[in-house]
């Protein structure tokens, strides 16, 4: 557990040092966004959409995928309805799937518990990444929607790797093994994003605990229902308890800025929801809970 929470510290922590060291301006913080969202993070989300599409073998994980999907939509609409600010529904719906729960899915469950997160991670970073050019106000008609949902580079890097993992088209080794040092660096990069943000004008946001409650009101119950039901089952049943109490995702920052949110406020937002989880949320779940 210690090594986990300092993977994730150790680059927020080096992102909020430079931040307030080196104390960026708008246009050095938006090209440092432009190279997480146009490079990091669509390698990150291509080759883990096409691994898990390409790699099912029958429709049972997909309930995983299911899950996450309908929460992000939830707790969309939950938020939507409340009249949030966009801020707040971002950091809401799109919750940190991957980065974190990983490390102890793999500890937990080994490889195969890796791959449910995948799963997870699939629901919930496609429809996130849908969802969120609506909530730019740069966005004047139904027509631009639809083109800057299909050109957002996060969704076009889903929307590809899962059309090619479907039709179980084989990509050249070549391919994966020159994506792979983005895909790999992809979460850090992002949690050292988040830390310069936040490093340039540091503060917690109450809005955080806001957010995450919003999150954990809508995640909880639906997984219980999935659990109890019998639709999820074994390692999946656990990667979804695990994934119901993770905090908003770092890429929410280079997203908000993309779209012309306030992207410092997400930053503060996503450092809050994650110190709750980390420090309060998760031990007594991981001590206490059977996964």
């Amino acid at each position: 557990m210690l090594e986990i929470v300092l993977s994730i510290y150790t680059p927020i922590v080096i992102g909020v040092l430079l931040g307030a060291g080196l104390n960026p301006g708008e246009r050095e913080l938006y090209f440092f966004s432009k190279v997480v969202l146009y490079a990091f993070l669509p390698a990150l989300l291509f080759t883990s959409t096409y691994s898990r599409v390409f790699q099912a073998t029958d429709l049972r994980p997909f309930a995983l995928t299911a899950l996450s999907a309908l929460s992000v939509v939830l707790t969309f609409l939950l938020t939507r309805a409340l009249k949030e600010r966009a801020e707040v529904v971002l950091t809401s719906m799109y919750a940190n799937a991957g980065y974190l729960p990983v490390g102890i899915a793999q500890s937990l469950w080994g490889t195969e518990g890796v791959a449910s997160v995948g799963f997870y991670i699939f629901g919930n970073n496609s429809v996130s990444n849908a969802l969120a050019p609506t909530l730019s106000s740069r966005i004047s008609s139904p027509y631009s929607l639809a083109r800057r949902i299909l050109s957002f580079p996060p969704i076009a890097a889903v929307m590809l790797g899962l059309v090619l993992g479907a039709v179980r088209v084989t990509l050249p080794s070549l391919v994966i093994q020159l994506l792979k040092p983005f895909s790999d660096a992809a979460a850090t990069i992002a949690l050292v994003q988040l830390g310069v943000e936040f490093g340039v004008k540091p503060a917690l946001d109450p809005e955080g605990l806001k957010s995450y409650a919003y999150r954990l009101a809508v995640v909880v119950p639906l997984t219980l229902l999935f659990v109890k039901t019998g639709i999820l089952e074994g390692v999946d049943r656990g990667v979804a308890v695990l994934e119901s109490v993770m905090p908003s995702a770092a890429s929410c920052v280079p997203i908000s800025r993309e779209l012309g949110l306030d992207a410092r406020r997400v930053a503060r937002i996503v450092v809050t929801s994650t110190l709750v989880s980390t420090v309060a949320v998760l031990p007594p779940l991981l001590v206490f809970v059977p996964l």
